[in-house]
Order: structure tokens, then sequence, then C-alpha cells
């Protein structure tokens, strides 16, 4: 089809055939007639000759946190026996306007050309990359043909994530604790915990032959599952706390709890006040889709839900609410309703902009920008204050 140059030329071309027949100018006749055959045969050799290119992507990194850029890397291919003409590429961001490149023509019979843009990011979210729609353009830039790959990649935007120390849950006195993580995470790894007599049907294999020897009997070592400790991070999602801005510093100190425990060995999960959970997760590679829950997470409910927290274990809340920062009364009841060891507070009004304000009673830890979590992160232990 024509480019917006080729309408253009086509309708001088009309107008200098109308004038021509207006005037009797045969001048104006072969301008005219010349434009709209340049336009008519561009748009026709668009169409007989399309390009035969291929598009590779690569992102770089798959995630990154919001604030920070990434790095999105094009591979094009001329298939073509011929040189390819002047492209036109234009990469779909999902919310954007996408980003358009030039391509300089290619030689034929896999002539390529690598190219690559920054992606800047400025929340946490989801962006999805794709489809790549591309336009060769004849030399004149009179006509052009459309071509779509339909080439697609995710990039999540998760919240920032403050490096803590890796800090080991306590396991508590729930004797289903290490058997619950083992099937529902499928572990394997299991702890001696004695030995005991043959039962027909055991595994030979766990039969322990020196002990056998001296008893006269058979004896089968016996394994119990091990014993991880297990934290849930609670989310307030109620007003002012399912405010965008709030959440974008919540999800940030939850996902930085978070990571610690996975980088300890433990098991976590995240959760809502609205009842929204991740499934228990223990590991690092684990982390990812757990950054993408919080990537996505918005809204909220007035009410705690009554699934709130789920399961037993270690639980640490996280608000914004500036009531339950002020208020030491309601500040306990909000634990004693989330069974919470500790409740982390977050002043997102005035998130980062001044270092002073920052303090911690042991059940209590209260933030006022970013970078300050890991000097006073602690289970259950009283530390100093801190005042900057």
């Amino acid at each position: 089809m024509p480019t917006r140059s080729g309408w253009g030329l086509g309708f001088v071309g009309l107008a200098f055939i109308v004038a021509g027949r207006l005037f009797g100018a045969v001048e104006f006749l072969v301008v005219g007639t010349v434009a709209i055959a340049a336009v008519a045969i561009a748009a026709l050799l668009r169409q007989l000759r399309p390009s035969q290119l291929a598009v590779a992507r690569k992102l770089t990194p798959p995630r990154i946190p919001a604030g920070e850029a990434a790095r999105v890397d094009l591979d094009i291919v001329n298939h073509a026996p011929r040189r390819s003409p002047l492209i036109r590429l234009h990469d779909a961001v999902s919310g954007t306007r996408g980003v358009h490149l030039s391509v300089a023509s290619m030689a034929g019979d896999g002539g390529s050309v690598h190219g690559a843009y920054r992606l800047p990011t400025s929340r946490r979210g989801v962006l999805e990359l794709g489809p790549i729609q591309i336009d060769d353009v004849d030399g004149l830039g009179l006509a052009r043909r459309r071509q779509r790959v339909n080439t697609t990649t995710r990039l999540v935007v998760h919240p920032p994530i403050e490096d803590l120390p890796a800090l080991r849950v306590p396991a508590g006195d729930d004797p289903l604790l290490g058997e619950e993580l083992r099937q529902s995470l499928g572990l394997s790894d299991e702890e001696f915990d004695g030995l005991r007599e043959y039962v027909p049907g055991d595994d030979l294999r766990k039969i322990h032959w020196a002990s056998s020897a001296r008893t006269d009997d058979l004896q089968v070592r016996q394994f119990r599952p091990p014993r991880h400790g297990r934290l849930a991070v609670v989310i307030d999602t109620r007003s002012p706390s399912q405010e965008m801005s709030a959440l974008d510093v919540t999800t940030s100190v939850a996902a930085s709890v978070a990571a610690s425990v996975l980088k300890a060995g433990d098991a976590t999960r995240v959760e809502t006040t609205d009842g929204r959970t991740t499934p228990l997760m223990i590991g690092e590679s684990q982390l990812d889709p757990l950054l993408e829950f919080l990537a996505l997470l918005e809204g909220g409910a007035e009410q705690v839900h009554p699934t709130i927290p789920g399961g037993s274990g270690t639980v640490v809340a996280v608000t914004a609410d500036p009531v339950v920062a002020s208020d030491a009364d309601i500040r306990r009841r909000f634990a004693i309703r989330l069974r919470a060891a500790v409740v982390i507070t977050v002043d997102a009004i005035a998130w980062g902009q001044s270092q002073l304000g920052a303090a911690s009673s042991g059940d209590w830890i209260h933030l006022t920008g970013p970078n300050q979590l890991a000097g006073l992160w602690r289970l259950g232990r009283s530390v100093p204050v801190a005042t900057s």
C-alpha cells in the first residue's frame, strides 16, 4: 500500500491531470500520469517482491526492579536472494506507543543486522513486548508492505529489593510443618531418625546391615522429613495501604523479607489482607514467581479476609497505614489479628524524603525510606532505635 508520501504524490499527480484537462496543458497531463504511475509501480513491486525477514528478540535481564532499564536486542536476517529495502520496524510494548526503529538495507541470502534499544521502567508491573510490525518500503518511500512477526516477550518489573541478611526462621513446634513442606514442594531430603525392626514391604535399601548383624534381626533405618522454618509476609491492602504509591513501598519491603527467607533455605509465602496469596515456596529459584505476584499486585479490600494468614509458622505484617504506625494499641490489635511476630510500618507519603525516623522495638519496625530495613531486620528481638 502507498505510504504517506505515496498518497501525497498520488493526489498531486491527480491534481495535475485535472489541471491538464481543464487548461489543455499536455505537460500537466504527463507530470500527473508519471506521478500516479510511480506510486502504482512501487506498490505493485512491494506486493510481488515482499521481503523475507526473520526477527529474534533478546531481553536482558528478563526481570528488573522498577526504575531501572532493560536492554532489548533485535537480530534481523534477510532470507531473500536480493537486498532488502529500507525497513521500518515497530516493536509493541504494552501500555506505551511502542518503539520505532529504522533498519538499513541488508544483503540477500542471510544478510543480517543487529539493533538494540533501552526500555526504561517507572513502575512495577509486567510489560508485554510484541508482536513486531515490519514495514518494507521502496527506495523512494512511496509504497510499503506490512509484515507481522508474532514474537512476544514478557518483562517483569518487580518492586526494588533490599539485600537483607539471610535469617533463619524458627521451625516452631508444629509436628506437621516438615511433612507439609515436603509434600507440597516436592522435597526429597530427609533426616535420619533412628532404627526399627523390619516390616514386610519395607524398602530393602533402608536396611542397616551392621545393626542387623549385631541383633540377629533386620533393622531398618527410619527417616523423618526435614523441619524448615516457614514465614508468611502479609501485606495490608486496606485503605490507605491499597493506594498505588503505598503498594509500591509495601511490596518492596515484602519482597526484601521474602527474598531473605528463600536465601536462608526456609519457606515463605506472600499474602494480602484481602485474601490473595502465593503458594508456599522454598529455595531461591522460587523468587521469580513471587516477584511477579508482587509486580501485579494492586487494589484491596477494607476488611481482613478470614483465611489470612493461612497455615502455621511465623508471620510478618507490612502496612502503610499511618494510624497503625502512630497508635500502639491499634498496632497491637492489628498484630494479634494477623498473629504477626513483627509489624513493619512504612511512611509511604514521605518515603525517601528523609532518612530520619526509622526505628525498631523488637516486634515493630518503622521505615521512612529505602535501604533502612537491613539494619533493623530482626525476628522477635529488640534492637537499638535508629535515629538516622
